[in-house]
């Protein structure tokens, strides 16, 4: 009986061990933050930017195919800023994406351009400024 309760004391407490250390991750996000990056352009310096178009994607440049949602096989995601000139975006898996941001000005678009790195329980914070006219890209 002496030998039954210390295995039953180790397995008990191997148990434990392996279920308290295994605990959910939470999926990785992140927020971007628009700032006008760009003088005399009628808007002041470094005022955040509301309604900016923000889109996450895989860069085409890599040569490797992928998602930016691998579970809903989707290759971008577009959403504009709210009155703090922020917007924020959950993923379901770690990745390196491309970032870029628009905001139309009087007749043409204010552009920038940034990375966003995902790893799970962390939130990536990127701010972009905008500073150049996309038509004279």
């Amino acid at each position: 009986m002496n030998k039954y309760c210390k295995g039953l004391v180790f397995v008990s407490i191997f148990v434990l061990t392996i279920f308290s250390s295994c605990s959910d991750s939470v999926p990785p996000k992140a927020t971007v933050t628009v700032r006008n990056g760009m003088e005399n352009n009628g808007i002041e310096m470094n005022v955040l930017l509301e309604s900016a178009l923000v889109t996450i994607f895989i860069d085409p440049n890599t040569g490797k195919p992928g998602y930016v949602d691998p579970d809903g096989k989707v290759d971008v995601i577009q959403k504009n800023t709210d009155a703090s000139g922020q917007c924020s975006f959950d993923f379901v898996q770690e990745n390196i994406l491309q970032v870029k941001a628009e905001y139309p000005l009087n007749g043409d678009t204010l552009y920038g351009e940034g990375v966003v790195v995902l790893k799970e329980d962390e939130t990536y914070q990127e701010t972009i400024y905008l500073r150049k006219y996309k038509s004279q890209l």
